[in-house]
């Protein structure tokens, strides 16, 4: 559950690190317009559900991606600062971030996002949350929705078509430096916490 409120101003990025490194296990997220939620872990099931969606990201990319994979408690900082489910980040991107910089939030857009429908999200607040992330400037943000059971891609044209046979496809020309397209199994998402 997410408490939301438009702040009297507008939080600078390091304030909002302080925020959440002295208020664990609550999370403070900003959109894009300014608007802040703030959050509580979450339940088992999407525990169970993102620990899936990493370790797919995870397996996939020390075989073929040779980049870094994001999990939901990486801090993004690109205009709108939140952590998504899950992301990946090229190589190239990760080697160009300074030393003293990988311990703070990510100040550089990753390819992809993830972000996993929990019970208490609506289906308008999490495709704004996509749209937020490519605005941002991530290549494509994916909410992966287990009640319904499907995938949405969101690209800079908006909400592509639902993907709903099982398999979740990203072409290796979407992801630089990979040597295989990213191939997730949707049904092991969504049936992981069931």
């Amino acid at each position: 559950m997410a408490l939301q409120f438009r702040p009297w101003r507008f939080p600078s990025d390091e304030e909002l690190e302080f925020l959440n490194e002295h208020n664990a296990p609550l999370r403070f997220e900003r959109t894009l317009d300014g608007e802040l939620s703030l959050s509580t872990p979450t339940g088992f099931a999407t525990g169970e559900r993102n620990s899936e969606l990493t370790r797919q990201l995870a397996n996939w990319n020390i075989a073929h991606g040779h980049g870094s994979v994001l999990d939901s408690s990486t801090g993004i900082s690109i205009g709108l600062n939140g952590a998504p489910d899950g992301g990946w980040l090229s190589g190239e991107r990760r080697r160009s971030i300074p030393a003293e910089q990988r311990s703070k939030f990510l100040r550089i857009a990753p390819e992809i996002v993830f972000e996993l429908r929990s019970p208490s999200d609506s289906a308008p607040a999490i495709a704004k949350r996509a749209g937020d992330w490519v605005a941002a400037g991530v290549k494509v943000a994916i909410v992966l929705d287990p009640v319904a059971r499907v995938a949405i891609p969101h690209d800079e044209s908006g909400p592509g078509p639902a993907v709903t046979s099982g398999t979740l496809r990203i072409d290796k020309t979407l992801l630089p430096g990979a040597s295989e397209d990213l191939v997730l199994d949707l049904f092991a998402i969504f049936d992981a916490g069931a």
